[in-house]
């Protein structure tokens, strides 16, 4: 039970992930950002964003399909599973690392939210094949 309420919960999670992500390119004006470098480049980072865009929509209406497979991770959902995990659990590192605030700075509370919530996305994807190897 306890694991198929994680992975219920990492798709919800993940869906608001890529909710979040449809705001970007207004939030960060990407419109005049865009425009400032040369036009292959401007859609090569907005391609890159749109699949990744894509991608979290997908892995999120999947893991709620798909939730009481993935939560008894045997097999492909066992791999999946840690692989969904090890990508939240780098996103919070990269949060840490690379969006460092100003010295002297607090980090902005998105900095905050977003390294909480891929916390939270690491441990529902990683329950399911903890307890499946026990």
């Amino acid at each position: 039970m306890i694991s198929l309420v994680s992975i219920y919960a990492g798709g919800i999670l993940t869906l608001m992930i890529a909710v979040f992500h449809t705001r970007f390119y207004k939030m960060f004006n990407w419109g005049d950002a865009f425009g400032k470098i040369n036009a292959r480049d401007s859609r090569v980072l907005y391609t890159i964003h749109l699949a990744l865009l894509l991608l979290f929509f997908a892995i999120g209406a999947l893991s709620l399909v798909y939730a009481g497979e993935l939560s008894r991770s045997v097999g492909l959902s066992f791999g999946l599973n840690v692989l969904l995990s090890a990508f939240w659990a780098w996103r919070m590192i990269w949060q840490f690392t690379y969006f460092k605030s100003a010295k002297g700075k607090k980090k902005p509370a998105i900095s905050i939210v977003l390294i909480v919530a891929f916390f939270l996305l690491a441990i529902c994807y990683l329950i399911p094949p903890v307890l499946s190897a026990l």
